[in-house]
C-alpha cells in the first residue's frame, strides 16, 4: 500500500505538533534537512570516488589479461619449440646408430677379409682394393658421425636454452596469476562499496524528499 508524498507530510506535521510547540519544531525541521542533505551529498561523494576506483581496478584486470595471454602464446612457442627440439634430437640418435652399425659392419668385413688374403692369394689386389674403399667409407661415416655429434651438441645446448625460457615463461605466468588474483580481489571489494554506497544515496533521497516536502507543506 503506498502513502501520497502529501499524506506523508501530513502526518509527520501532526506528530511533531502534537510533541513539540511550533517554533521548535520547525528549527529541528530545518536542522534535520540540513543533515539528510550533507548525508547526501557525502553518499554521492563516496559513491563516485568508488567508481572511479572500480574502472581503475576494471582497467588494471584488462591490461594483466592482456599481458597474461601475451606470455601464455609464448608458453606455446617455446613448448612447441621444445617439441620439435627432442623430435630432431631423436633423428640425429637413429642416425647415430644407423652410422655406428654400418662402421663396425665394415670394420668386420675388414677383418674377415685379412684372413681372405692368407687364403686366396689371386685375390690380394682385389681385397686390398676393396680394404681401400671400405676404409674410404669408414672416414666418410666418421667424418658423418664427426659432424652429427657436432650438431647433436648444438640441439643439446639448445634444449638447455628452452628449458631455461619455458622456466621463465612459466614463472611470468605464476607472477600475472597472483596480480590478477589480487586485482580481482580488489574489484570485489569496490564493487561492494558501490552497491553500499549506491543504496546509502537511495535512501538517504528518500529521507531528503521526504522532508523537502515536509518542508513545502509548512
Amino acid at each position: 500500500m503506498k502513502i501520497s508524498t502529501l499524506t506523508l507530510g501530513m502526518l509527520t506535521l501532526g506528530v511533531l505538533m502534537s510533541l513539540h510547540s511550533t517554533a521548535f519544531a520547525q528549527n529541528s525541521a530545518k536542522e534535520g534537512l540540513e543533515r539528510i542533505k550533507s548525508n547526501l551529498n557525502n553518499s554521492k561523494t563516496n559513491l563516485t570516488e568508488y567508481e572511479k576506483n572500480l574502472k581503475t581496478v576494471e582497467g588494471n584486470l584488462g591490461e594483466v589479461g592482456k599481458a597474461k595471454g601475451q606470455v601464455e602464446g609464448q608458453q606455446k612457442q617455446v613448448l612447441q619449440q621444445v617439441e620439435e627440439n627432442n623430435q630432431a634430437m631423436g633423428k640425429v640418435g637413429s642416425k647415430e646408430k644407423d652410422i655406428t652399425a654400418l662402421i663396425n659392419e665394415e670394420k668386420s668385413k675388414t677383418a674377415l677379409e685379412n684372413q681372405k688374403i692368407q687364403e686366396y692369394e689371386a685375390m690380394i689386389a682385389k681385397i686390398k682394393e676393396n680394404q681401400k674403399k671400405r676404409e674410404a667409407n669408414v672416414a666418410d661415416y666418421q667424418m658423418q658421425l664427426n659432424q652429427l655429434q657436432e650438431e647433436k651438441k648444438i640441439w643439446q645446448s639448445r634444449a638447455a636454452n628452452l628449458k631455461d625460457q619455458h622456466e621463465q615463461v612459466s614463472q611470468k605466468i605464476r607472477t600475472l596469476a597472483n596480480e590478477e588474483k589480487e586485482w580481482k580481489a580488489k574489484q570485489q571489494g569496490y564493487q561492494g562499496e558501490v552497491k553500499r554506497w549506491s543504496k546509502e544515496v537511495e535512501r538517504q533521497q528518500k529521507i531528503s524528499d521526504s522532508y523537502n516536502s515536509l518542508a513545502e507543506v509548512k
